[in-house]
């Protein structure tokens, strides 16, 4: 054995022997938590709106009747009125586009032919920074959301723009990815009628080699969930 390896060897033994216990934990500051399975609805909320703000998210909950109000509220705020939208029979809300309408926004789906023409349709795209979709779950234990992309729910509308709003229900709310896999038994079905699964955790986040973040690169700076109460 070589002298360097012997030497290395010999000190991770001396630390293995000496190297302190950690502290007991005070369960009393720090209680265990129930089970994922047996959180309750308000539960689910609490800790999918903890995780996605701990990513710089955003989440609001509103009574799905002021839906097209707040995403209104939001437009306005980045100073924009077109939405790269979900088609209405999409989004769980129903009425939003007229209502969104009404309220001076432009709601657009896009068609995006494959051959001719579609490099022009994405270049009228393009400009677009706002987005609006729903989601098929908001998983709890992370605050991720799950979209299958397919016919009138255009995964641009998630990944190409600046600001991402999800509309969400609270029967979209599950503790973990594993209940939502086991709560759909025709997934493997439903994948096949769909272009893409997109799992969204937080605004997008890119780093260099030297560990430099930057937000928004690669997907929006901004992901915003809005939780539509009855």
């Amino acid at each position: 054995m070589s002298d360097p390896r012997a030497h290395i060897l010999q000190n991770i033994r001396r630390s293995l022997q000496t190297a302190p216990l950690p502290a007991r934990p005070n369960l009393d500051e720090n209680p265990v938590r129930p089970p994922a399975s047996d959180w309750s609805a308000s539960e689910l909320a609490e800790r999918f709106a903890s995780e996605l703000t701990a990513l710089s998210g955003q989440f609001l909950t509103v009574p799905a009747a002021q839906a097209a109000e707040v995403v209104a509220r939001l437009a306005r705020e980045r100073q924009t009125n077109r939405l790269l939208a979900w088609s209405l029979e999409q989004l769980p809300v129903p009425g939003l586009w007229e209502s969104l309408r009404a309220a001076g926004l432009d709601p657009v789906t896009p068609d995006i032919p494959r051959a001719d023409g579609r490099a022009a349709a994405l270049d009228d795209l393009e400009p677009i920074t706002l987005g609006l979709t729903g989601a098929d779950a908001a998983v709890a234990e992370t605050g991720t959301l799950v979209l299958l992309a397919g016919p009138g729910r255009p995964r641009l509308a998630a990944m190409s723009v600046r600001a991402h709003i999800a509309l969400i229900t609270p029967a979209q709310l599950y503790p973990t990815l594993a209940a939502w896999l086991a709560a759909r038994p025709d997934l493997a079905e439903q994948l096949r009628a769909r272009s893409a699964g997109l799992f969204i955790t937080g605004p997008s986040r890119t780093a260099d080699i030297e560990m430099t973040l930057t937000v928004g690169v690669h997907g929006p700076a901004e992901v915003i969930v809005v939780l539509l109460q009855p």
